[in-house]
């Protein structure tokens, strides 16, 4: 079971952060996510106007887990009920079974709270058909969705109260 802590990330994370990544990820969806670690390490203007938030699990003094926040864009708000819907846009653990997501999706819900968030909803693409499980335990399936890169999968949303 996870026994770390969850932290915003921090510039020396990004190395740690990139070798998580590469487990899950090998196409352009990859190189959007360093893209975005980048430009939000350097306090870029676009991420913010996103309210874009970055988090660790670090355990140990490792980084064993990412996951990221923003506000939802528009191509989600077709599967959302109310005015401030947020977004969760990736999570990833360099193990699975341990909690690491558990523990990930309960601070970024934290998060989204303390950040005004009404709602929340995410993506699961077909490729990553392991991690629903965990979404059907945390949330409500709002529908079949195809993300902007043409992945088919499932949109999945929680109401905040």
């Amino acid at each position: 079971m996870f026994r770390g802590t969850i932290r915003s990330l921090e510039l020396k994370d990004v190395e740690s952060v990139g070798e998580i990544f590469d487990l899950y990820w090998h196409d352009n969806f990859r190189q959007n996510l360093e893209d975005k670690l980048q430009k939000y390490t350097s306090n870029d203007s676009d991420l913010a106007v996103q309210n874009f938030k970055f988090f660790v699990a670090e355990e140990n003094g490792e980084v064993v887990g990412v996951a990221a926040i923003r506000r939802a864009p528009q191509h989600m708000k077709g599967y959302t009920t109310t005015s401030n819907p947020g977004e969760f846009y990736v999570a990833a653990a360099k193990e699975r079974g341990r909690g690491i997501g558990k523990a990930l999706i309960m601070r970024r819900f934290d998060e989204a709270k303390k950040d005004g968030y009404t709602e929340i909803v995410l993506f699961g693409g077909e490729t990553h058909q392991d991690s629903w499980g965990i979404y059907d335990k945390n949330f409500e399936r709002a529908g079949a969705a195809t993300a902007p890169n043409g992945e088919k999968g499932f949109v999945w949303r929680k109401l905040l109260n």
